[in-house]
């Protein structure tokens, strides 16, 4: 009987977890980890710009694109400051393999109109939008000689 038991453990902890091994968990969780650190220090009112811009460098040599996705994922929140830091530290990233990802959370409209609306602004200030594309379209500079 206990024999049983630990068979039907093991089986769900392969189907739950997707077989994935100690080493990804924990790097998964360092990586939330890291973005949570990100976003109270975006709420830090004596760090730069320049500042958060080495921390964000410093986080995508160590987790790659997969922290830019994590920040895409952490706009799904209920607290407005938090949204705001981190639509703040997506356009200071400007990872523009997030686009497509940030373009279904603007449409989606299962999540709540805060959050859509966080991804629009994200992508408003990576200049991603039909509207400001075309506002620098329609600029056009001469040279008067």
């Amino acid at each position: 009987m206990e024999e049983r038991s630990a068979r039907l453990f093991q089986q769900e902890f392969g189907t739950v977890e997707n077989d994935w091994n100690i080493v990804e968990l924990e790097s998964r969780r360092h990586l939330r980890r890291r973005v949570h650190e990100l976003i109270q220090h975006a709420h830090c009112s004596s760090l730069t710009t320049s500042d958060m811009q080495q921390q964000l460098l410093l986080g995508v040599a160590t987790f790659g694109n997969k922290l830019a996705t994590q920040l895409v994922r952490s706009l799904n929140r209920d607290n407005p400051q938090e949204r705001q830091s981190i639509v703040w530290l997506l356009t200071l990233l400007n990872d523009r393999e997030t686009i497509p990802l940030l373009q279904r959370m603007a449409h989606d409209t299962r999540l709540s109109r805060a959050v859509r609306l966080s991804a629009s602004l994200t992508l408003a200030g990576m200049g991603a939008t039909t509207e400001v594309q075309e506002h620098y379209q329609r600029r056009r500079l001469y040279a008067i000689g």
